[in-house]
C-alpha cells in the first residue's frame, strides 16, 4: 500500500515555496509575452486575414491593444507547460504515488483534449459562424467590425470550445470516483443530450447552428468516454474479484 509521504515544513514554509513558484510563472509568461509582442504583427496578420470583412481601429490606442492581448495569450499559451509543472510540484508532495502518476496522465490528457477542442474551432466551426453573423447583415445594416472585437471573439471561441472538450475527463473521474456508473449514464443518454444542448446554447452565441456544432462533437465525445469508462469499469471490478478469491 502506498505511504503518504510526511508532510514537512510550517504554513510560510508553503507560502515561500507557493510565492516562489508564482514567480517563476509570472515571469514565465512575461518573457514568452515579450517574445510574442516583437512577433505581433505577423500573428495578429494571420489571424486578421480570417476575417470576412475589413476590420477598423475605432481608437487610437486600439491596434497597440490588441497586439498586446494577443501577445498576452500566446505567451500563457506557451508557457503552460511551465505553469503546469510549477503547480505539478507544489502539489506533488502531498500526493500518494499512484495519484501522482494519475495527476501526470489527467494534465496530458487534458491538455490534447484542449488543443483538440481549440483545433476543432479553428479549422471547422469558425468559418462557419462567421459567414452566420454576417448573413444577418442585411438592408441597411453594415458590419464594420473592429480589431480588438474580433481578435476577443476568436480567442473566446476557441478557449470554449477548448474547455468543452474536457467533457471525457469529467465522465471518468466520475465514474472512477464512484459518483455515477457507467451503465447509469448510458440509461440516461437523452437527458445528456439536453443537456450537453443547454451548455452549447450557454458557451455559444445565440444561434441554433453553433450550439448543434458544439453538441455534436460533445455527444461524440460522451459516447467515446463512456466506452472507456465501461471498460475501466470492468478492469476494476475484475480486479476486485481477484482479490477476493
Amino acid at each position: 500500500m502506498a505511504v503518504k509521504p510526511p508532510e514537512e515544513g510550517s504554513f510560510w514554509d508553503h507560502l515561500e515555496e507557493f510565492r516562489r513558484r508564482l514567480f517563476v510563472m509570472l515571469a514565465t509568461v512575461a518573457v514568452l509575452t515579450t517574445v510574442s509582442f516583437f512577433f505581433s504583427r505577423y500573428t495578429t496578420g494571420c489571424i486578421t486575414s480570417t476575417s470576412p470583412c475589413e476590420l477598423v481601429a475605432l481608437a487610437p490606442a486600439e491596434a497597440v491593444t490588441a497586439h498586446l492581448r494577443l501577445s498576452v495569450a500566446i505567451g500563457v499559451i506557451a508557457a503552460s507547460p511551465v505553469l503546469l509543472f510549477q503547480i505539478w510540484r507544489f502539489v506533488a508532495p502531498g500526493l500518494y504515488e499512484k495519484e501522482r502518476k494519475g495527476v501526470i496522465s489527467v494534465t496530458a490528457a487534458g491538455t490534447l483534449l484542449f488543443i483538440g477542442g481549440a483545433a476543432f474551432a479553428w479549422f471547422v466551426m469558425r468559418r462557419p459562424a462567421l459567414v452566420l453573423f454576417q448573413s444577418f447583415e442585411t438592408g441597411n445594416i453594415h458590419g464594420t467590425w473592429s480589431v480588438s472585437a474580433y481578435l476577443g471573439f476568436i480567442g473566446s471561441f476557441l478557449l470554449v470550445f477548448g474547455a468543452a472538450f474536457q467533457l471525457p475527463l469529467a465522465v471518468l473521474f466520475l465514474t472512477k470516483t464512484g459518483v455515477i456508473q457507467p451503465r447509469t449514464l448510458g440509461k440516461y443518454r437523452r437527458h445528456v443530450v439536453v443537456g450537453l444542448l443547454v451548455m452549447a446554447a450557454i458557451l455559444t452565441p445565440p444561434d441554433p447552428l453553433t450550439q448543434v456544432m458544439l453538441a455534436l462533437p460533445l455527444y461524440i465525445l460522451f459516447e467515446l468516454s463512456l466506452v472507456v469508462a465501461r471498460i475501466s469499469f470492468r478492469k476494476v471490478g475484475s480486479n476486485l474479484e481477484k482479490a477476493d478469491e
